[in-house]
Order: C-alpha cells, then structure tokens, then sequence
C-alpha cells in the first residue's frame, strides 16, 4: 500500500518503488485522500489508486493560509539552513509547528476509513510518504511494517534530531515530547501501543544522492538509484538534436506554480542574467510565470513544460529553485547546478551541500541579481571541476542500488509482521 502526499512531485517519486514491486509479481495501489487537482498524476504512474476522506484540495487551502498562521509560512521555517538561527525557540517552534501540520492532514474521519480498509484488504506492507502520518497510523493499527520513502531530503529527521538534542542538553525538560503525545493517542484509538517506527518507519527509502543526508539523525537509510519521472508527453524533435551552443535549462519547478501562483524568486532578473551569455536557454515558464517579463531574450526559449531528464541529457547546466526530484535529475544526468533556493522545504540545505561537495553554486532569494545569476552560470560553464564532480556524483549514483535490487529486502521487511 503506498500512502503519498497528494501532488506530482511526490507521486513520481513513489511511484518507481510501486513499479519494482508491481514487476517482482505483488500488488501495489496508492491509497489516501484526492486532490481534485492532482488526479492526473496518479493515472499517469499506471498503478491503481483509491480515495478516501474527503478531498484535499492542497492548492486552495495554501491560498487561504499564506499570510495566516500556517507553520509552514512564518519565520520559523523547516527550511532554515543558518546554524546561528536554531536557538532553543527555533527548534521548539518548527518542530511542535510541523507536528500540527502533521494533524492537519490527518483526520479522524480519514483514518477510521484508511484502517476500515486496511482491516479488509490486509496490505503487507505500507510505504509512505514524510508528509502523511496518517499511513504509519493505519500500519500500526492493522499490524504491519512501513517504510518511509523520501522525496527530497530529510528535514523531519533533522528537526527530530535538533528537537532531541535540546531535550538531552534539559535534564530539567520532563514534559512529553509532543510528537509522542500526539501519535500515542492517535494509534491508542484503534488499540495499539506507540514504538518509535512510527517517526521514521521501519526503514526509509532515499533515492537522493549521499551528500544530502544528515549526520546524527536516528533513521536507517535504504539508499537508492534515483529514477527519473516526468509527465509522459512525446518529445519535441529539437529536444533530442544536438545543441548549437551550450544549453543550459531554467526551472522553478512546478509546486509554487501548482499552489500558489507565484515564484518566491524574480522572473525577469533571472532571465536579464542569462540573455548576455552565449548560450541556449531553455526556460520553463508558462504564461503567469512569464507576466512580469517585458521581453524574452532572443537566447531563450520558454516553453510551458519539456521533460527534463530528457532534456538535461544535452545540458550544459542548470538553473533551478532546489527541488529534490530537479536535483535528482540533474545528479542523473551529470549536469552542474546553479540553485536559487526556495524556502518549502530543504532547498537551501540541499544548495549548500552540494556547493560543499562541488558539483554546484547558490545564489540566496535576497541575493539575486541579473548579475550574480550570470557570474554564477558563468563559472558553472568556464570551470571544468563544476562538471567533474557532477559526473563524479553521477557515477556514485548510477553505482547504487536499484529499487529493484531492494525488492528482496522489503519482502523481507514485509514478512517481519
């Protein structure tokens, strides 16, 4: 049973261990709330899929709650990447914020429908998406192992690692950790005890390359090949024809687009730093993304969507706001990076660890100019070791397991009930 937080990205990320267990003969359907938005996607991945709760129309609610009291929008961000920011209020915040949001996609009505089914259809094993405890919940309930799956890095372990190490350093602090309390009682409903598989999963499935992992976080990684996933459409002839001059792709991803209607990041200062260089640039960018531009530069072409592992296999580089599935394809693909970080989830800490290990370069929201996006692409282009380590990290990754490689292991797992 796989249980994925009800968007894109994060279906094409679940979906390949869904493919590896589907070929090794078992059967595999997403199960969880619909977004009527977002039902596309689902069909796409040619796996079966069921609806249950009511419709969790993700797009709608965060247009409601952006400037409220979301814990996903205020100044305590699980995106913070600054050391010098996670005082003892910062971790509290973050971490009892994300427990909310937790609850929030986590319905009492929803669950007693996912555990009436899962009493009935009796899955072997769960494997979930970070976002949706509702699925370690239902696991526990009807007895059997889950697996988390992560689809960018892993800031929930991180937040718990930071939250734990205040408590250690608080002999003092005796009260319950609020993550415990909550989920006690959430599985305390269909009655079964708590055990610390409930934070993590059994296991937890990264397809991400090592260098976004965190030290110190009690979590046991199943590294995994990444596989790229992109919305099946036939290719443009000129995807697949070699490049006059080096091609470099600009993306902002497809979740601020989806949810919002708005880049965290500036258009046409982006596109200004790039129409000097002599390169061809392929941007993504539909209609609203492109309003507030006066003039596309003659080196760019703007095109509403192309599928990008396709497209990254003549790039030269890549500009992108840090997603874990658009770094995953660049990883794949060995093209250096050039990240402006978004503030959703780890884009910024995923920008600075792969400036740390070579193959890329940031430039903060704050910073971004016509000027550092140019000086940043033309380091990526004139400096060879940018493209070295990239083909470096690609090698690393092309010598990790697959997930069908791993399918042994989680029948194992799936036995150990």
């Amino acid at each position: 049973m796989l249980m994925v937080f009800p968007t894109r990205t994060h279906v094409y990320s679940m979906a390949p261990v869904g493919w590896a267990l589907a070929a090794a003969g078992h059967e595999v359907r997403f199960v969880g709330q619909r977004n009527p938005r977002e039902v596309l996607p689902f069909a796409e991945t040619g796996l079966d899929a069921m609806w249950f709760g009511d419709d969790f129309d993700i797009a709608h609610h965060r247009r409601l709650n952006v400037d409220s009291d979301n814990p996903a929008h205020d100044e305590h961000q699980l995106s913070e990447s600054r050391p010098e920011r996670y005082t003892e209020e910062y971790v509290r915040t973050v971490y009892e914020g994300w427990i909310d949001v937790f609850g929030w996609n986590t319905s009492e009505p929803l669950l007693n429908e996912l555990v009436r089914f899962a009493r009935q259809w009796r899955p072997d094993l769960v494997v979930w998406d970070p976002l949706l405890y509702a699925a370690p919940i239902v696991a526990q309930a009807v007895g059997v192992p889950h697996l988390r799956m992560m689809y960018a890095a892993d800031q929930t372990a991180r937040i718990g690692a930071q939250y734990r190490d205040l408590r250690a350093s608080r002999p003092e602090d005796t009260g319950p950790d609020p993550f415990v309390e909550w989920m006690s009682a959430e599985v305390g409903r269909f009655g079964v005890d708590y055990d610390e598989t409930l934070r993590y999963g059994v296991k937890t499935i990264d397809c991400h390359p090592s260098y976004l992992r965190y030290d110190g976080v009690d979590v046991d990684y199943l590294p995994a090949r990444f596989v790229p996933l992109n919305k099946p459409m036939a290719l443009p002839r000129w995807v697949v024809e070699p490049p006059a001059r080096p091609r470099v792709l600009l993306t902002l991803g497809i979740s601020n687009r989806q949810t919002l209607g708005e880049e965290e990041t500036s258009v046409s200062a982006l596109l200004d730093g790039l129409s000097d260089l002599d390169v061809e640039v392929i941007a993504t960018l539909n209609a609203e993304q492109l309003a507030s531009v006066d003039k596309i530069p003659d080196n760019v072409r703007a095109v509403d969507f192309v599928p990008m592992n396709e497209l990254l296999a003549s790039c030269s580089a890549i500009v992108h706001q840090g997603g874990g599935a658009t770094i995953g394809n660049a990883v794949v693909n060995g093209v250096p990076q050039l990240v402006i970080p978004g503030t959703t989830w780890s884009e910024r800490v995923s920008a600075l660890a792969q400036v740390k290990r070579g193959n890329g370069l940031m430039v903060d929201l704050e910073d971004v100019t016509p000027e550092t996006v140019r000086s940043g692409l033309e380091r990526l282009l004139e400096e060879p070791t940018f493209r070295d380590c990239a083909l470096e990290v690609r090698d690393e990754m092309l010598a990790t397991p697959t997930l069908d490689d791993l399918v042994p292991e989680l029948e194992r797992i799936a036995r150990c009930r």
